[in-house]
């Protein structure tokens, strides 16, 4: 199992994340039931589906801090994804990347 698994938000989502230090999702998430979160492999392709030519804040989130709330999924491609069964908190977040912003 991965220690870590990552969220890619926009930088709007990421500054309402910290002012709040509790994330429930976006409405994708909401819809879904779950956090979407993606192993680092699966990263590239993630922000090229979903956050096409725009900024993005990437959080690197400790596994062990989850509370047990994760779940490893088939998703995309038949590819098995990480998926919070919860809320994430700013305590899980490890290492927060811009690439872009």
């Amino acid at each position: 199992m991965n220690s870590f698994v990552y969220r890619v938000l926009h930088p709007e989502e990421w500054a309402d994340f910290k002012k709040k230090k509790i994330f429930y999702g976006n409405d994708l998430d909401k819809k879904s039931g779950y956090i979407h979160l993606s192993q680092k492999k699966q990263l590239k392709k993630t922000i090229n589906i979903y956050f096409q030519k725009k900024k993005v804040v990437i959080l690197k989130i400790d596994v062990e801090r989850l509370r047990k709330k994760l779940y490893w999924e088939t998703s995309r491609e038949g590819e098995k994804f990480p998926h919070l069964y919860d809320k994430l908190t700013l305590e899980s977040i490890v290492k927060v990347n811009r690439p872009n912003v």
